[in-house]
């Protein structure tokens, strides 16, 4: 009897375990979750550092700003020919930042030389308030036109001296023949004293 007993709550108990392990297991367990190792519960270290942001510090970079860099102003060297306290032609240079035509050389030319020039013996024998008239390139050569009081003044020597101070000056821009005219006409003689003039200018 005692044995009986015995075996019988070995079997209940028996029998309670085998239901409540059903039932916890069942209800606990979900058989969609799968566990393992490379898919864990709770993911791994990896997936941790790969789901938060990597924030790098960076050094803000400073853009120098450039000041625009200003062009060279080109200058145009201009020689005319004066005749020094000797009676020498000499060469006298004008720096200018706006033209380097012929016209603005003949024009510095028909000006005469600055104060400061006269004062070292500079002068020109070329009339005050002489105007250029024209410049012109032809077949022939170069043409010079000149306003009538180009031949203003002066002995035979002068308008000599004032022409060589004209074709010297023409001639450190052109190789080309130079050929003097007075309001529109080649010049043959000039001057009160009807000098000569040989075309083209020496």
């Amino acid at each position: 009897m005692g044995t009986f007993f015995k075996t019988f709550f070995v079997c209940l108990i028996f029998a309670f375990g085998l239901l409540g392990y059903k039932y916890f297991s069942t209800e606990s367990y979900n058989s969609d979750l799968f566990v393992s190792k490379e898919s864990p519960v709770f993911g791994t270290h990896e997936d941790y550092k790969e789901s938060v942001p990597q924030t790098i510090p960076q050094t803000p970079q400073t853009h120098k700003v450039s000041e625009p860099v200003k062009p060279a102003e080109k200058k145009y060297v201009h020689t005319c020919y004066f005749y020094s306290n000797e009676g020498k032609l000499t060469p006298i240079k004008r720096t200018l930042d706006t033209s380097s035509s012929l016209e603005t050389t003949i024009s510095l030319l028909l000006k005469g030389p600055t104060i400061p020039e006269t004062k070292k013996g500079i002068y020109s024998e070329i009339p005050a308030n002489v105007d250029l008239i024209s410049v012109r390139n032809e077949d022939k050569g170069l043409i010079v036109n000149l306003s009538s009081n180009f031949g203003n003044g002066g002995g035979s020597q002068s308008i000599e001296n004032r022409v060589k101070q004209l074709a010297k000056t023409v001639k450190t821009r052109t190789s080309r023949p130079v050929y003097l005219y007075i309001n529109g006409k080649e010049v043959e003689y000039l001057g009160g004293d009807g000098v000569f003039i040989k075309q083209p200018l020496e």
